[in-house]
């Protein structure tokens, strides 16, 4: 009989029968994972990058409102609405909103200059459950301070038309900072006569208003980038919203009538036009004129730590008169020197004939036009905030209030930092 051989090499095919599904199934598997792990991962990021979002506006709202408020309680609100407007809402969904003012840890940590927001869900996995990961917490940290001082000492906020206009011999000298005019049209910066001089570290216009001739030595740079005012609208105290301390119908403040300080935060509210007579030294505290405010003759009038607030009327300095002011530095009026409110539209004459005023403060007046005009007196100001400004052949030297106070002046750069 004759004997079957079979071919080892027959014997070997069979053993390995299989082998390719196992290693087409282990592929597939790998891929399976590679693919969930690249899936989730996706969704990881676009959590991350959605909760830096909100935690960006929210150290930066927060900064902001300690700039204002100086409470971190008041800061920490402001925060997390920031965040939540931005999708993320302490406490809802697994949320946490965390602020620390000054910063926990990081470079800047202990800082008061600095305010920490850390921004945290919960998010859900699609394919990584499998392994035990159903869930991973994502969070977004950010960091945002007040670094540096602003650049910015003339405020001119008129949205559209003539805003800055200036004329014959003026002279501006604001060598530490600089003049910004928000008008978007082409006729927002005006200059008259060619004797006059701008010196400043910038003259910058948001409106297409090129000079009718070289600023010397500061050139406009126009179409510049719009920017916000740091002061908001501040509406100063009434008799009607709660904010005087005492009411007095006087009519004339003299050195043996001056009012005892109110202190900081608080406020003597003048019903009537008042006149203040030479050598009157007013304290801290607000002092609001409702029906305007005339200084003397001849007077020399000293404000020490407090704001001068013209809540109706206009301002009258009579001729060879004085008017000195340092503001306070800190509270609702921090800064500010002499204050228009916007709902006083009647323009603000700070200089006229021989008198002078020596602020260490801002001219505060977002609803009027700061007007100056001749060569008799001069104005030395740290800061002015206004609608419109015009300055008829004056001279104002502006030292810049921000640089004198760099720790508490309101307009202060906001950035994130980490």
């Amino acid at each position: 009989m004759a004997m079957r051989i079979i071919p080892r090499w027959k014997g070997c095919l069979k053993a390995d029968t299989g082998q390719a599904l196992v290693l087409t199934a282990v592929g597939f598997s790998m891929l399976l994972g590679c693919t969930a792990l690249s899936v989730d991962t996706g969704v990881i990021f676009r959590a991350k990058r959605r909760l830096q979002v909100a935690a960006d506006a929210a150290a930066l709202a927060g900064t902001m409102d300690y700039l204002y408020n100086g409470s971190t309680t008041s800061a920490a609100t402001a925060a997390k609405a920031a965040s939540s407007a931005n999708g993320f809402t302490d406490g809802s969904n697994g949320v946490t909103v965390t602020v620390s003012d000054p910063p926990a840890d990081g470079p800047n940590a202990g800082s008061s200059a600095f305010l920490e927001a850390i921004v945290s869900e919960p998010v859900h996995t699609y394919f990584m459950g499998i392994a035990g990961f159903k869930t991973m917490t994502v969070k977004a940290r950010a960091v945002a301070g007040v670094p540096t001082a602003g650049a910015a000492c003339i405020w001119i906020m008129h949205p559209s038309g003539p805003a800055l206009h200036l004329q014959g011999s003026y002279d501006i000298e604001a060598t530490g900072c600089g003049i910004y005019v928000n008008s978007n049209t082409s006729d927002a910066f005006g200059d008259t006569g060619n004797g006059g001089t701008v010196n400043a570290k910038f003259l910058d216009v948001v409106g297409n208003s090129p000079p009718s001739h070289q600023t010397k030595p500061t050139a406009a740079t126009i179409n510049t980038v719009p920017r916000k005012s740091p002061w908001g609208n501040i509406t100063g105290p009434t008799p009607t919203n709660g904010g005087c301390t005492t009411t007095s119908s006087a009519t004339t403040i003299t050195t043996a009538n001056a009012p005892t300080a109110p202190g900081l935060g608080s406020a003597i509210c003048y019903t009537n036009a008042v006149t203040i007579s030479n050598g009157v030294t007013l304290g801290a505290g607000t002092y609001m004129f409702e029906s305007g405010v005339t200084v003397a003759t001849g007077a020399t009038v000293t404000v020490s730590s407090g704001t001068i607030d013209i809540y109706g009327g206009t301002l009258n300095q009579n001729s060879n008169s004085l008017l000195n002011i340092t503001a306070p530095t800190s509270g609702t009026y921090n800064g500010i020197a002499i204050m228009q409110p916007s709902n006083n539209t009647n323009d603000l004459q700070v200089q006229f004939g021989s008198n002078n005023q020596t602020l260490d403060g801002y001219i505060y007046a977002p609803g009027a036009e700061v007007y100056l005009q001749d060569h008799g007196g001069g104005i030395t100001a740290t800061g002015i905030v206004a609608d419109t400004m015009y300055d008829k052949s004056s001279t104002i030297t502006i030292p810049s209030y921000d640089k004198a106070h760099p720790s508490t002046t309101p307009n202060r750069v906001v950035a994130l930092v980490e």
